[in-house]
């Protein structure tokens, strides 16, 4: 230890201060690092890690690169060096350059060498850090892992018991819901590895110098099974088990637990349970007395209910609220039932009480409560508080009393909002203006600007709350005070809050149409007033052209313009077009600008605000000048070096396409925009630009069933054998068969034909499979994924129908090198084994054989897919399977001993069945 201390202050200033490289220091321990001694070669990879712990800040690119290679090949090595690699691998995972691809690397190679369940403490702590830390860092990588990041975790997590890794562990599983890791298949997985510490037993030991208490370990294991309804199946039974439990604590964790499902489950996860948890519910309150605060709420009368609820500590009191909230939101989330709808109208002054009391009440967690159970009570029914004028003293007291930054007063505002909007308007709007208007940055804002939406639920609120929004982005855009800070951000957050004002509008006719009047041409006069060259604009002006902010007005204007009738959308489109045609600026309040605009020249950026509008507008109405507006859409989307401005180009052309009425004129502008991409996928350097446009008007005429869809379809085909565009073209199925969520959709007044996808398949899969064996080997890859892009979005039942002529090309895949391609087929096979068993089983031999070889495979995910594959094939007729019933038992045995938990879990499930073949009974 001494040594080790020693050479690390001798080693580690010469590394700082550049006298030598890391590598350098590489090749000087190369003598312990080879050594055949594990114990050497441990001290010589220790010494080399804590070195990197001190300065893993100062490492290039190259020598990064260079340590993960070697640190990976070294988890292969003895135990006894196991320790010092993580170690290393810790340090290389805090550096700011490392490669794409190496958070990934390190991962994979932990999951498949490392056990970490035979490490001591402090090195599986070590692991957890290392995920951490890359979870922190290299967040959309490990998502490319897909599931399989989720099923290495669960191998890392499984059976941990110390309670300083067990905190970090819930903290990463937390994570992996709340940003959406891609769970797959493992969700009970994911339950079983945290769940089996519920309910928690921990008593620290006496002096314990880490501080961790039972509640800290309560608190993030309740977090982690909260946190998504995809547990619900599975933890409203172990609930239920432990209110039934003897220990009172057991039941206290229980109870709270459950509170906090209230809040995340809906009706379909909650009403298979609701007889057996209201029966376990309804037991306790009426059993467990006062013993720790649980009153009988049900059987008391009135009064009982004022006097026991305001006698009691403030504890205790949350305590009762919150078990009135959870039964509050139980009957909000399954509608209303006569008869309980009457219990709730008898008992409403009470409750209404007990609230109340608690929004005043001085302790905050208290009031919390009180305002989630207020606006259930707002949402639950108008009848219970509607007839009680008495109830608008309280809710004036609670836009007084609670800060506009308050999440929890925000959503209760919004409850309660169109049942009093006379309040609102008068206190809770001024208040929220005035906030804005103190010049405050950071999360005071953005609460400020999420609470005017929230309450803009009723057409005289939004006519008070419209115009402080808009009149904030402008102070944004002229960047004065503090609103020029993160101006971008503030732009998104202010168009976000109009996009969810005008949802709300939707469906009232005379807010809609104020909402429309109003912001949409102030917004298009601060784009072209920012557009303009000679704009004496600061950055954060210049700031509303950045594509985040146009992307976020894109909504607006859409939502905007949608719900129109016909005789409003006619009037406005009547000066919308000419703005973007001719530079007619007189329609918008500010419309002195220092020149004119071209929005097809210098300020072609905002052609992407004419497509939000004119690709919203009912199909009835008629676009003025529309052959003009195609033709410069047209020429703007094949030439533009813009990638943003040539998209929102092509999709605003496909979008007037797809709603053209059908005739000469529409012929006319097609053959002119076939010509046009023809010539520039030829050759030229707008070939990008050009496929896009084809994409977007080809899913354009397929919606509507033109018949110039098929040549264009044909199109597409034949550039998946095109070494530069083959790959684009290959995912522009997914834009083809996907939903568009701005243009080209229903809401939109597209027209969408019903069953499209099925003839898009139906016409093009066989030119796909075609396409695919006649291709060279560098090329199949685009066949097979734009094919697998198509039957991603189409029924099964489609599928087996048609499961003759893919077959052959499904089986094929399999034999694929690429790793998606196995395991998209694979997904694609098990469905099939079970709804087509009898056409299935004409290929059992090819079937079983090509499934037997990938339960080899290093990706962790295609083994699992192999053996589900193995295991369905046992719904295939007995008498095809039993001549291979002892093939497979025998290659089925090597993943038995899969290093993986879940590959041997599948397959003692595969093995189990194919061993049951022919059996009696069976």
């Amino acid at each position: 230890m001494i040594s080790l201390a020693h050479s690390l202050y001798v080693l580690s200033p010469g590394v700082k201060d550049g006298r030598w490289t890391v590598l350098q220091l590489v090749e000087a321990l190369g003598f312990c690092l080879e050594n055949t001694d594990p114990r050497t070669r441990g001290r010589g990879i220790q010494l080399l890690s804590q070195v990197l712990l001190q300065c893993y800040s100062l490492l290039q690119e190259k020598e990064v690169l260079h340590l993960v290679v070697f640190y990976e090949s070294r988890l292969q090595d003895h135990h006894l060096v196991i320790p010092s690699v993580l170690q290393g691998l810790r340090a290389l995972s805090m550096c700011k350059v490392l490669s794409p691809g190496l958070a990934v690397s390190v991962l994979k190679a932990i999951f498949q060498e490392v056990h970490v369940q035979s490490l001591m403490q402090l090195d599986r702590h070590t692991v957890y850090s290392i995920i951490t830390n890359f979870m922190s860092t290299r967040e959309e990588e490990l998502k490319g892992l897909g599931a399989n990041f989720t099923f290495g975790f669960i191998q890392v997590m499984d059976g941990e018991k110390d309670p300083r890794n067990l905190l970090v562990a819930f903290q990463i599983v937390r994570d992996l819901i709340a940003k959406d890791y891609d769970l797959g298949p493992f969700v009970e997985e994911l339950f079983e590895v945290t769940s089996c510490y519920f309910p928690v037993d921990f008593t620290p030991p006496p002096n314990d110098p880490h501080g961790i208490q039972r509640e800290d370990l309560i608190l993030s294991l309740r977090a982690v099974l909260t946190s998504t309804p995809q547990f619900a199946e599975f933890l409203l039974p172990l609930l239920i088990e432990k209110l039934d439990s003897e220990l009172q604590s057991a039941k206290l964790d229980s109870l709270q637990t459950l509170t906090a499902c209230c809040a995340i489950y809906r009706q379909k996860e909650l009403q298979e349970f609701l007889p057996s948890l209201w029966s376990s519910l309804r037991r306790e309150v009426s059993t467990a007395g006062l013993h720790h605060g649980w009153v009988s709420v049900c059987p008391c009368s009135d009064d009982d209910l004022d006097y026991t609820f305001v006698s009691l500590q403030s504890s205790q009191r949350r305590t009762i609220l919150e078990m009135l909230l959870g039964f509050l939101e139980l009957q909000q989330k399954l509608g209303h039932v006569e008869e309980d709808e009457s219990t709730l109208l008898s008992l409403q002054a009470p409750v209404c009480s007990v609230v109340f009391s608690a929004l005043l009440d001085p302790s905050v967690q208290l009031q919390l409560v009180g305002i989630k159970a207020l606006t259930v009570l707002g949402s639950l029914s108008v009848q219970l508080v509607h007839k009680q004028p008495w109830i608008c003293s309280p809710c004036m007291a609670f836009c007084t009393l609670f800060p506009p930054d308050s999440e929890a007063a925000m959503e209760a505002a919004g409850s309660l909002a169109p049942i009093y909007p006379k309040v609102f308007s008068g206190r809770m709007v001024p208040r929220l203006e005035e906030e804005l208007l103190s010049g405050r940055a950071g999360k005071g804002v953005q609460r400020c600007l999420q609470a005017l939406a929230a309450v803009s639920t009723h057409t005289s609120i939004v006519r008070e709350t419209v115009p402080v929004l808009l009149q904030h982005l402008q102070k944004v855009q002229k960047g004065n005070g503090a609103a020029a800070r993160s101006s971008t951000e503030h732009m998104v957050a202010v168009c976000q809050s109009l996009h969810r004002v005008a949802l709300q509008c939707q469906q009232d006719a005379e807010g809609c149409w104020y909402f429309h009047q109003t912001v949409v041409p102030c917004l298009l006069a601060m784009a072209v007033e920012a557009a303009m060259p000679e704009s004496t604009h600061t950055l954060p002006g210049k700031a509303l052209l950045e594509e985040e902010v146009l992307a976020a007005m894109i909504p607006v204007i859409s939502a905007a313009t949608t719900h129109l009738s016909p005789e409003l959308a006619a009037q406005s489109v009547s000066h919308v077009v000419p703005l973007f045609l001719d530079g007619e600026v007189s329609f918008l309040p500010q419309n002195s600008f220092p020149s004119s605009f071209h929005p097809f020249g210098a300020q072609r950026r905002l052609v992407a605000l004419l497509m939000a509008f004119v690709c919203s507008l009912p199909r009835d109405v008629a676009i003025p000048q529309q052959e003009w507006l195609l033709r410069e859409l047209l020429a703007l989307s094949c030439s533009c070096n813009c990638p943003f401005t040539a998209t929102t180009a092509a999709k605003c052309f496909a979008g007037l396409v797809n709603k053209h009425p059908a005739g000469q004129q529409l012929d006319e502008i097609l053959q002119l925009a076939v010509n046009r991409m023809e010539a520039s996928l030829a050759e030229g350097p707008h070939r990008m630009q050009a496929l896009t446009l084809l994409l977007w008007v080809t899913k354009a005429l397929v919606l509507r069933y033109h018949p110039l869809s098929s040549c264009l379809t044909d199109k597409l085909l034949g550039l998946l054998g095109d070494t530069e565009l083959g790959p684009a073209a290959a995912e522009g199925f997914s834009l083809l068969m996907a939903e568009s969520p701005d243009v080209l959709n229903k809401g939109c007044h597209a027209d969408v034909r019903i069953m499209f996808r099925q003839r898009f398949f139906t016409d093009n899969v066989p030119k796909l499979v075609q396409g695919f064996h006649g291709a060279g080997p560098d090329v199949k890859a685009n066949y097979l994924k734009g094919l697998s892009h198509v039957l991603n979005h189409l029924p099964k039942p489609v599928l087996v129908t048609e499961l003759p002529t893919l077959l052959s090309l499904l089986l094929e895949a399999l034999s694929c090198s690429d790793r998606v391609v196995q395991l998209s087929t694979l997904s694609c096979l098990h469905p099939l084994l079970l709804e087509a068993p009898q056409i299935m089983s004409l290929h059992v031999d090819t079937l079983v054989t090509k499934f037997l070889n990938l339960t080899s495979s290093p990706t962790m995910a295609v083994r699992i897919a192999a053996l589900r594959c193995a295991h369905a094939l046992t719904s295939l007729p007995t008498t095809v399977l039993l001549p291979y019933k002892g093939r497979v038992i025998r290659a089925l045995a090597k993943p038995l001993d899969d290093k993986k938990r879940l590959v041997r879990k599948e397959a003692v499930a595969a093995r189990g069945e194919w061993f049951l073949l022919g059996s009696p009974g069976r």
